[in-house]
């Protein structure tokens, strides 16, 4: 007969820094976590022109991939960005996470 061995949870959200927005997704099995993506966006404002006249347009891009998997971090980010900013994000978003995965276990 079928033995369910492990069941995951998908908990999708995001953070906001500065002109960055970070898209997050982590799974957690059990209470723990197994993995966390965060896509990174850079926001960003043009403006155009319309049949009633200029607006502003908000736009997100692209701009880079963390995670942790497997006991490892990994970052993706285009050669010449400074990912300081970003790492520190994406470790206080990783210690909230964790620190939410604790509360829970003890409730």
């Amino acid at each position: 007969m079928f033995t369910e061995e492990s069941r995951t949870t998908t908990v999708a959200g995001s953070a906001e820094s500065g002109d960055y927005k970070y898209k997050v997704d982590y799974n957690v099995d059990n209470g723990n976590l197994i993995k966390m993506h965060c896509n990174v966006y850079k926001k960003t404002s043009e403006e155009v022109t319309t049949s009633t006249g200029k607006q502003t347009v908000e736009r997100e891009e692209y701009a880079g991939l963390m995670f942790q998997e497997s006991g490892n971090k990994q970052f993706s980010f285009p050669q010449d960005t400074d990912i300081t900013p970003h790492v520190t994000v994406f470790e206080a978003v990783l210690k909230e996470i964790k620190a939410d995965l604790a509360n829970e276990g003890e409730a």
